[in-house]
């Protein structure tokens, strides 16, 4: 950040060398600055694409992504597209084949876990 003492001093400096600060001339034509602009939006968008379009980047993907799947677009449980899995009729089923990461248990998640406030030296995964 600039202070004012610093933006107060490069005033009274342009104002006494006005030689060596010309001022900018704008263009003939003001469409051109659009089309300039417009230009270089989509080389940047372009390149953004074609780095996310290659699988050997490197990038950062969600691990349990689907492929072809948006997030939000359908129901990750039972993959039906006409509702989301908070409404999903067969998520009771879907609950029931959870693993507990602490306890290894199906059932329930660790979230629900019966043996959670029991142990607290035992690890995860």
């Amino acid at each position: 950040m600039v202070s004012k003492a610093q933006k107060l001093a490069r005033k009274r400096y342009k104002e006494e060398h006005p030689d060596l600060f010309p001022k900018p001339e704008p263009s003939k034509d003001p469409s051109e600055n659009k089309k300039n602009k417009k230009k270089k939006s989509l080389k940047a968008k372009k390149t953004q694409t074609l780095k996310k379009s290659n699988p050997n980047s490197g990038g950062k993907k969600h691990p349990l992504r689907v492929p072809g799947m948006r997030p939000g677009e359908s129901c990750f449980i039972c993959k039906a597209h006409d509702h989301i899995a908070k409404s999903c009729p067969q998520k009771a089923q879907w609950e029931r084949n959870k693993i507990c990461l602490l306890c290894r248990q199906r059932g329930h998640s660790l979230k629900n876990c019966t043996e959670k406030g029991d142990s607290g030296e035992k690890k995860l995964c």
